[in-house]
């Protein structure tokens, strides 16, 4: 039996989990309640410039937990302050969970779900430069970890509410958008990455529905941004979830929905992750459901691959 001390010691923890967990709660639902987010003016005057605009979204894999200290101990120093430093042509405004950037800024580290995390942006941007060192890039992100493409991603021509997660990646997105087109910068949005499914795959229903859910979401998504589509399009790059049947008990419905959809159309493409790590980090107690800090550098790369089919 637990002694005086210990219970207190016990409830005021219990008390805190609770406020943080009710914290973080209050927080997302703000942010995916609003229809328009400030940016604060970071950018000079594009001059007419032409600017490829990527956007990015998903659930925690897409927002961002693997994490920064074990980047900077599993890269070369070179490497890991040319990250921290970031990219001179690839720009970024994210909202990744909690952590929003609130405008573009140099595609970092430390732009992931919260601080001392980051996602597959980084890798994608590190690719982007080493491929295309005179071309302008602004990646859009906006992600959320724990969140399902059936009811939160669920978009209009999908049966259902649509989702608030879509709502607010829309306005995320447009706002994002006309920030730049107020900088005269020229812009196209050349593709989408995607990173998500894992919440989907709980269930055999879900899962069985994710091909659906996902073609009708892609195609909202091509429409809503029609007017700032490249000339080919906006290419739709996903990535099939890890193979864990341990926490992601039907992944196979997901995949195989993923796979259906990628078959649909030349500008859809799916990155195979089977190579990624979800299971060396933190050393003692790794966090299985995330991808290690060197896989989802990766991812990035990954993504930026399918991606020059387009680009090129």
């Amino acid at each position: 039996m637990l002694n005086k001390r210990k219970r207190s010691t016990l409830t005021i923890a219990l008390l805190s989990a609770v406020f943080v967990l009710g914290a973080v709660f209050a927080i997302h639902n703000y942010l995916t309640n609003q229809i328009s987010y400030t940016l604060n003016d970071t950018l000079p005057n594009g001059g007419g410039k032409r600017a490829r605009v990527i956007l990015l979204g998903g659930q925690s894999n897409a927002s961002g937990c693997s994490i920064d200290a074990y980047l900077k101990k599993n890269v070369p120093e070179e490497k890991y302050t040319q990250y921290e430093n970031g990219y001179d042509n690839v720009y970024i405004n994210y909202l990744s969970g909690q952590n929003i950037s609130e405008g573009f800024v140099k595609c970092s580290t430390a732009q992931g779900e919260l601080g001392g995390f980051f996602g597959p942006e980084l890798g994608l941007a590190e690719k982007l430069n080493e491929m295309y060192p005179n071309e302008m890039f602004f990646i859009i992100k906006c992600a959320w970890g724990g969140t399902n493409l059936y009811e939160q991603w669920l978009s209009p021509s999908s049966k259902g509410k649509t989702g608030k997660e879509y709502k607010a990646f829309v306005a995320f997105v447009q706002n994002s958008i006309d920030y730049l087109i107020s900088k005269d910068y020229d812009i196209k949005i050349e593709g989408m990455c995607w990173m998500q499914g894992e919440s989907d795959s709980f269930m055999m229903e879900t899962s069985s529905a994710y091909g659906e859910h996902l073609e009708n979401f892609i195609k909202d998504i091509r429409k809503k941004f029609s007017k700032y589509a490249a000339d080919d399009g906006i290419a739709f790059i996903d990535a099939y979830i890890a193979q864990n049947p341990a926490y992601w008990v039907y992944y196979e419905g997901v995949n195989q929905g993923k796979a259906k959809v990628a078959q649909l159309s030349h500008l859809n493409s799916l990155v195979d992750t089977s190579e990624l790590s979800c299971s060396n980090e933190p050393e003692n107690t790794p966090d299985i459901p995330h991808y290690d800090s060197l896989s989802e550098i990766k991812l990035g790369h990954l993504f930026a691959l399918h991606l020059d089919a387009y680009l090129a």
